[in-house]
């Protein structure tokens, strides 16, 4: 990893530039806030997953059944769909410990 660079991660459209470049544009519902709304940011990150792990099943069903594609190319996407994944998961997680905080907070 060159100077952790976003772009280096590796990390597919789920955590690489595409998602901060969504975040950061301005939306339909601005808001005032000069982008799409956190909501609109997760449900926009959580189809790209959907997307992923679809195409990624798509591309496996079809070299199995010998309609085409490259086994590398199989793999390449399963493991993008993985990543996407497991990423998604740890933003999850993050979620959850930042709500269960802010419960234990005194009011």
């Amino acid at each position: 990893m060159n100077g952790g660079r976003i772009e280096d991660l590796g990390l597919g459209r789920l955590g690489g530039r595409d998602l901060l470049e969504r975040t950061e544009r301005p939306g339909p519902s601005q808001g005032g806030a000069g982008g799409p709304s956190f909501g609109e940011a997760l449900e926009d990150a959580l189809r790209t997953v959907d997307g992923d792990m679809t195409r990624a099943d798509r591309k496996a069903v079809q070299w199995i059944s010998g309609e085409g594609g490259d086994l590398h190319d199989v793999l390449l996407e399963m493991q993008q769909a993985d990543l996407s994944f497991r990423t998604m998961l740890q933003v999850r997680n993050k979620l959850l410990e930042a709500y269960k905080e802010i419960m234990r907070m005194p009011v």
